[in-house]
């Protein structure tokens, strides 16, 4: 005889029985399914261990891309999900969510407020769970995760952060961490003159780049002095040892307009509020993550930024660089 998922409550005390409370049921199917190998499918829609296993989700829960959400044939370094459309994302979270099984919890006070608050969605649950442990999946590679931050930019920082710890402290390592962590390239606006005076929109990309500052130039003399024929002498204005021809505790910062191709370029007033509150987030950065006892020279080039379609304020819509 076949019996249904909770069937086995029949064999206990009639206490364990309860209509409301389907815990006990559920409880009991996990015997009932390794007794009588009851299938997956009948557990609520919720993946069993078959399943689980099958898929490979244990394996590679722990690692950000969630291989198991995806296509084989899938080669993105980081499929998409919080910014994939918006029936896909359901159907991935929802999928996910089959195999966690989140709860849903209810506030006990929801029911004495008012307005009574919307009852809670699965998915949400499921959503804010999935934020939480790529929280705590950065903390175990010393990542501390922005709240700010949505699923797939936790997915993709987590995912590259301990490459570029291999490159601390290099201006390489600090350019791909600004990159990554500023999104950058970041797309802005800028106008140029039609023949009839008029303004024409275009979009461009601001990028910045870091670099260690150039070594200075030398020069060699034949003058003859005792002890050598020739001399090499430092021509560098820097007040600062140097290494092998470098400042080693400095990084060169430059913050690149795409006004930088053609002077006849303008950035729009938005367009400039926008790379003022990246050069903002950018400082913030740099002091947090270049290595002890350097700095850093913060450029913008081209250095002046003057918008022709409203008075220049300084801030607002005027950018003067360093």
């Amino acid at each position: 005889m076949s019996l249904g998922p909770g069937q086995f409550l029949r064999y206990l005390p009639a206490i364990y029985n309860r209509q409301n409370d389907p815990f006990m049921g559920q409880f009991v199917s996990i015997f009932q399914k390794i007794l009588t190998g009851l299938d997956d499918s009948q557990l609520s829609g919720r993946k069993g261990i078959q399943q689980l296993l099958a898929a490979e989700v244990v394996g590679n829960l722990f690692y950000p891309r969630f291989s198991f959400l995806f296509p084989g044939d899938q080669t993105t370094f980081i499929p998409p999900i919080s910014g994939a459309t918006a029936a896909v994302r359901t159907a991935l979270l929802t999928e996910f969510n089959s195999y966690i099984d989140v709860p849903v919890v209810t506030a006990p006070v929801n029911a004495a407020t008012s307005p009574a608050p919307p009852p809670p969605d699965a998915l949400s649950a499921f959503q804010d769970w999935l934020n939480r442990f790529l929280a705590w999946l950065g903390a175990m590679v010393d990542l501390t995760v922005e709240e700010t931050w949505d699923i797939d930019k936790r997915r993709t920082v987590i995912a590259r952060i301990m490459a570029l710890y291999r490159l601390r402290g290099t201006p390489q390592g600090l350019g791909f961490l600004v990159n990554l962590l500023l999104d950058l390239p970041l797309t802005v606006t800028y106008v140029t003159m039609d023949r009839d005076g008029g303004t024409v929109t275009h979009t461009g990309q601001v990028t910045v780049t870091v670099l260690n500052p150039q070594p200075p130039g030398v020069s060699v003399t034949d003058t003859v002095k005792p002890g050598a024929t020739f001399m090499v002498q430092d021509t560098a204005t820097q007040v600062m040892p140097l290494v092998s021809g470098y400042a080693p505790w400095r990084f060169d910062v430059t913050v690149v307009l795409p006004t930088a191709a053609d002077p006849a370029f303008v950035l729009t007033a938005q367009a400039i509020q926008t790379v003022l509150v990246l050069i903002g987030k950018l400082r913030l950065l740099l002091d947090a993550a270049k290595p002890a006892g350097t700095f850093y020279r913060l450029t913008v080039h081209p250095g002046i930024e003057l918008n022709d379609q409203a008075p220049p304020l300084l801030g607002q819509n005027t950018l003067l660089g360093s």
